[in-house]
């Protein structure tokens, strides 16, 4: 519980909470990108090319397989270049973490909403409605109640479609986490005051085994234990 309360007061804020899964995400990461490396390191120098990245691909199995997979393959290019820093062909652990691991660096998180706009933009216009964000599960005319519920939340402009900016936070996980503490709140905060005590959250902990919340503590756990 003293990871999640930054400043020792005894309470975990939505705010503390939020930002320790940040930090979690970033240690978790940066552990991850040391197995990915000795994985994909072929000739052991340290670095990463982006053949190597792509190496061992799966063959397409026909023409539209082809293009998406062309498609895919010059946005990851896009993303390596953003991510080599000093352009000399090779990514570091570090520049690596953030080709993996975008919502770690924020130009690669945005590079990533910028090219998830551009695949479901099929108007063209640089936006995203419901139906273009959910990629048709949802017809132009209609409005489930979950995914509408999702997309106002996203929707921070409230102007009914969602810009780069507003979608980073969907690419990011951060929409997630935050939807994820929000229930863990209503769950757990038995006096009312907006935080959780340890108390609180022992208390609960019954209940929290079939909350998203329960997958951020299992990963606090596997990080702190590292």
């Amino acid at each position: 519980f003293g990871q999640l309360d930054g400043d020792g007061d005894g309470q975990a804020s939505p705010l503390e909470l939020l930002r320790a899964a940040e930090a979690v995400r970033l240690g978790l990461a940066t552990k991850d990108v040391e197995v990915a490396l000795e994985e994909m390191d072929r000739n052991r120098d340290g670095w990463v090319t982006f053949e190597e990245l792509h190496e061992g691909e799966v063959e397409p199995i026909d023409d539209d397989d082809r293009r998406d997979m062309e498609k895919r393959r010059t946005e990851d290019l896009q993303l390596f270049k953003a991510a080599d820093v000093d352009a000399d062909g090779r990514l570091t652990p570090a520049e690596l973490r953030a080709v993996l691991y975008p919502e770690t660096q924020q130009e690669l998180l945005r590079l990533v909403a910028e090219h998830a706009l551009k695949r479901k933009d099929l108007d063209g216009d640089g936006q995203l409605t419901l139906s273009e964000f959910w990629e048709g599960d949802v017809a132009p005319n209609e409005e489930p109640q979950e995914e509408g519920a999702t997309f106002r939340r996203l929707d921070r402009d409230q102007n009914g479609h969602l810009n780069v900016e507003e979608l980073m936070d969907w690419e990011s996980g951060a929409h997630h986490t935050q939807v994820a503490f929000e229930e863990l709140l209503r769950m757990c905060d038995d006096n009312g005051d907006g935080q959780l005590s340890l108390e609180e959250l022992t208390g609960h902990h019954q209940q929290l085994s079939n909350t998203d919340a329960a997958y951020h503590f299992l990963e606090w756990a596997e990080h702190y234990e590292l």
